[in-house]
């Protein structure tokens, strides 16, 4: 997914601060935003979604943009990439060249993996001619059958890929060492070399071919379908510089633009259950490549149907099929996307669906895919004991997702589907999780309370001395939206880090993501954005320390509220040793009201 070898520089954290510093977010959106200034602020029309009435802001200060309607948000390089679709390398450079940046020559280390990369793939499109052409060839006779008894027209066949590797052990070898050496022919993954030291051989023997790519389209792998009876039945090239199959999804690169557009994605298990919705037109479908459903997968799939999309699990109606799907679930609620599962007719794939009743019914089934829930509790044993663990088990799944928009509306539906209440259904979860949930944390994109806007609000831009004093006093738990508490320990880290002491919190949180970060760092700088951008009172002194008495006045009774419910339950257990030390620490922390 990473396109950082197309852009032949070295994009350190320097160089990329140094893109940001160089960059005016007001220019570079007022070719696409017609943009009106607003007290300190820029107002528009946001280019990421229709509307009417603007609620797109800019804070050319810091550089990063929000809008209100849709909840995109971040920096410069974040609104190139979004608006363009281009790689974070690739918007670097494209700032870069526009506001007059020098892009120093990537590092000899980086060079070596592009000059390994670009000659890999052109010894794997070379093979891929190769396969293509021996399908043409008498000898593919086996797998122009193959193609045409699932439903292939010759037509689609070029489309698609497909080719064939002659059931012999050296034929592509000795094809490709007329120009590579053999080493690299079995880095690339199209050769094997024995254990024993003999000759390498054709990986590919006596298969029906196909292409794997990435999301660019760029050729990385292959994956090879035995005609025939053997085993195993399906093969994929070893993972290799180019390939991982951990963070590959099989047809991305047709997929992508189908999925962004409908914010949907439909993940199967098989290529052939990939290629035949494509086939009949259902194009945003994905496969992962003979691996479970990863958290690489997923982050890829969140970025594609973005925020508010969902992503469709079309498994093979079997026992198998079902547990895959049910861990499946769970890696995507983590990475905080909505979920839905398509139940097949028992027996059947979705390419079986396809051949046998067509695309319509397929699309039929994706029109009103189950919820998660409704799949989920269609195994729930009748015994109340058993149905109590089983419920245990899914509120624990259900409460696994990072977004609690998804995980409130999955916990209700669940509730109205197996009859214990939700506070049970919680309870429960953090049991089966062992962990303290932020189970009742609005939506990520819900406003934040007011209050906790303004303590937002002071660590971007209170002064100094306010920043270290919350960073000492406020603790990042009981937060009503998890993102401020994660930038509370963000800012513990700021005021903690001497060599951080003369930079702007800001951009150091910026600089601390790295070239591309992950995803929560993402989330947070959409959230530093939206604070940065809305509107508010001025900060004085006097409105910053009554909203911090505030704050500290609430942590304060939270804490002793929560160490009396221990005590409780420590009397109720008979433990009077942990109810004395429990005393001990409520009767500290009374002592200590806060206070200027």
């Amino acid at each position: 997914e990473n396109t950082d070898h197309m852009v032949d520089a070295d994009l350190n954290p320097q160089v990329i601060a140094q893109v940001r510093d160089a960059t005016d977010l007001v220019d570079v959106a007022g070719d696409h935003v017609k943009l009106k200034k607003r007290g300190r602020k820029y107002e528009g029309l946001c280019p990421f979604h229709e509307e009417k009435t603007p609620s797109f802001s800019i804070d050319p200060e810091k550089g990063l943009y929000y809008c209100f309607g849709c909840h995109q948000g971040g920096d410069s390089i974040d609104f190139v990439m979004k608006l363009d679709r281009l790689s974070f390398p690739e918007a670097v450079e494209r700032l870069a060249r526009r506001f007059g940046v020098h892009l120093p020559p990537a590092s000899p280390d980086a060079r070596r993996r592009r000059q390994t990369a670009d000659r890999l793939r052109t010894i794997l499109e070379e093979a891929q001619h190769w396969f293509t052409e021996q399908l043409d060839s008498p000898a593919g006779a086996s797998a122009r059958s193959e193609l045409e008894r699932r439903g292939y027209e010759k037509s689609t066949w070029r489309d698609f890929g497909f080719g064939y590797a002659p059931d012999d052990w050296r034929q592509l070898l000795e094809h490709l060492s007329r120009r590579h050496p053999e080493g690299v022919i079995i880095e690339a993954g199209l050769a094997v070399q024995p254990d024993s030291g003999k000759n390498p051989y054709d990986r590919f023997r006596g298969r029906l071919t196909f292409p794997v790519r990435d999301s660019e389209g760029r050729l990385i792998a292959f994956g090879g379908r035995i005609l025939g009876d053997g085993e195993p039945k399906y093969l994929n090239s070893p993972e290799s510089p180019l390939f991982h199959k951990r963070s590959t999804l099989f047809c991305l690169d047709r997929a992508r633009r189908a999925i962004a557009d409908e914010a949907s994605a439909v993940v199967v298990e098989g290529y052939f259950d990939c290629f035949s919705l494509h086939l009949v037109g259902i194009t945003n479908v994905v496969a992962t490549l003979g691996t479970a459903l990863t958290s690489d997968h997923a982050r890829l799939l969140r970025r594609r149907v973005g925020p508010d999309g969902r992503v469709v699990l079309c498994y093979d109606a079997d026992s198998a099929g079902r547990r895959a799907a049910a861990t499946g679930a769970r890696v995507l609620l983590e990475a905080g996307i909505a979920v839905a599962v398509i139940g097949l007719p028992p027996g059947t794939d979705p390419d079986d669906v396809v051949r046998t009743e067509g695309g319509d019914a397929v699309r039929e089934l994706l029109a009103s895919p189950s919820s998660l829930v409704e799949f989920l509790v269609q195994d729930l044993p009748d015994e109340r004991a058993a149905r109590q663990r089983s419920a245990a088990e899914l509120a624990e799944l259900v409460g696994s997702s990072r977004d609690p928009h998804i995980r409130d509306e999955l916990f209700m539906e669940l509730t109205q589907r197996i009859g214990f209440s939700a506070d049970v259904l919680r309870d429960l979860a953090r049991r089966m999780s062992g962990r303290r949930g932020p189970d009742r944390a609005p939506s990520p994109r819900a406003s934040l309370a007011a209050g906790e806007l303004l303590l937002a609000r002071i660590i971007l831009d209170g002064s100094d001395h306010w920043r270290r004093l919350i960073a000492r006093e406020v603790a990042p738990v009981q937060r009503s939206d998890p993102r401020l508490g994660r930038l509370i320990r963000e800012l513990q880290r700021f005021t903690g880090d001497e060599s951080a002491s003369d930079k702007d919190f800001v951009r150091w949180l910026q600089e601390e993501q790295g070239v591309e970060g992950d995803e929560e760092s993402a989330e947070l700088m959409v959230f530093v954005a939206e604070v940065s951008t809305a509107a508010g009172p001025e900060l004085t002194d006097d409105a910053i320390r009554m909203q911090l008495q505030r704050v500290l006045l609430e942590q304060w009774k939270a804490q002793a509220k929560d160490l009396t419910a221990e005590i409780r339950r420590a009397e109720d257990r008979g433990d009077l040793t942990e109810v004395a030390r429990l005393q001990q620490g409520l009767r500290e922390i009374r002592s200590r009201r806060p206070g200027f």
